[in-house]
């Protein structure tokens, strides 16, 4: 699985995505409209802020799309590595799962 649900066997996924060499991801819910996506990179040797930056550049043009509120864009770009992004929650899935595999080619 590309991804888990907080709250479910989170650090199960943790160790699998340890002995992948995989991105770990993990989504949460807001509220009934929002979800939150964290995403990990960390313990891998990438060059975090040349990620950050392209996320932060997808996520923008995301958000302008489906015009999510614009403090979700102030709150994204204000993190010093951006890991975590509020997505609408009937996309959340399917943007882990396209996550999972950007960044997993980027580990390679």
């Amino acid at each position: 699985m590309k991804y888990t649900w907080k709250g479910e066997n989170e650090r199960t996924h943790w160790q699998l995505c340890e002995k992948l060499n995989a991105p770990f991801i993990c989504l949460s819910i807001i509220n009934k409209k929002y979800a939150n996506l964290f995403y990990d990179v960390t313990n891998y040797c990438v060059d975090l802020e040349n990620i950050s930056n392209e996320i932060l550049e997808i996520y923008s043009a995301y958000a302008r799309v489906f015009i999510l509120p614009e403090h979700f864009i102030n709150e994204i770009a204000a993190q010093y590595y951006v890991m975590n992004v509020i997505v609408r929650r009937e996309h959340a899935e399917f943007i882990a799962e396209i996550l999972y595999d950007y960044l997993f080619k980027k580990l390679r």
